[in-house]
């Protein structure tokens, strides 16, 4: 069930959010207490997000937050190089 898990998250890391959301207790209440912050990240950071949840469902870790950093720069990453794409196109 892992390995289905993963595959999904790299197809669309949105995707998997909400679909743990929705079947899973996995989201809520384990990771966050609110409502509004998994759907900020599902907007904004998914990969940071989804990171989050592993992390606060586990022994929270070296593994953890290292998992944390390498989601937020897979988003950070990711936002950068669609604007920079997007800047690209509107000069030619």
């Amino acid at each position: 069930m892992g390995c289905l898990y993963l595959i999904v998250a790299l197809i669309s890391p949105r995707l998997l959010l909400v679909l743990l959301w929705i079947f899973t207790q996995y989201v809520q209440p384990n990771a966050f207490k609110w409502w509004l912050w998994p759907l900020l990240g599902l907007i904004f950071l998914p990969w940071t997000t989804l990171a989050a949840v592993w992390a606060f469902n586990t022994h929270f870790g070296f593994f953890q937050v290292a998992a944390i950093v390498i989601g937020l720069m897979l988003d950070v990453g990711t936002n950068g190089d669609a604007e920079r794409r997007r800047r690209r196109r509107e000069r030619a």
